[in-house]
């Protein structure tokens, strides 16, 4: 049964709705601006610099492995600007983890795919296409 929110599971951590607002959070607080685009999770634009995120958000479920090879190929379909970042936005459990660092550094490179990781505490930390996985 969704509660509120609109997310099934809640809006506590670990699960999509959490991770859904820590990221829009993060975002908002950095100057970026909320844009309403269909398909994709969050998608945000910095009003000066003009750099665009598009964002994919999971959070926990009894079937990680197979959500987030969900969350893989629904980013894949969203990139269709050259010079946006693309992120998936997880919650930073070790389950979560184990799937991250399953996909092969230069897969990540290529994509230029970041990883967002957000905490029980709603912190960000986002992981470059380039950087490793710890």
């Amino acid at each position: 049964m969704a509660n509120s929110s609109g997310f099934k599971r809640g809006d506590d951590f670990p699960n999509e709705g959490f991770i859904q607002k820590s990221i829009e959070n993060y975002f908002s607080k950095l100057g970026y601006d909320k844009l309403n685009e269909k398909y994709v999770d969050y998608v945000a634009l910095h009003p000066i610099s003009k750099e665009r995120w598009v964002i994919e958000a999971k959070g926990e479920s009894k079937a990680i492995g197979t959500d987030f090879n969900t969350c893989i190929g629904q980013i894949i379909k969203r990139m269709d600007l050259r010079d946006a970042k693309y992120a998936i936005a997880i919650p930073e459990t070790n389950q979560y983890l184990i799937q991250i660092k399953s996909i092969k550094p230069w897969v990540r490179n290529v994509l230029q795919l970041h990883w967002i990781l957000v905490n029980s505490d709603g912190d960000v930390k986002i992981i470059a296409p380039n950087d490793e996985v710890i």
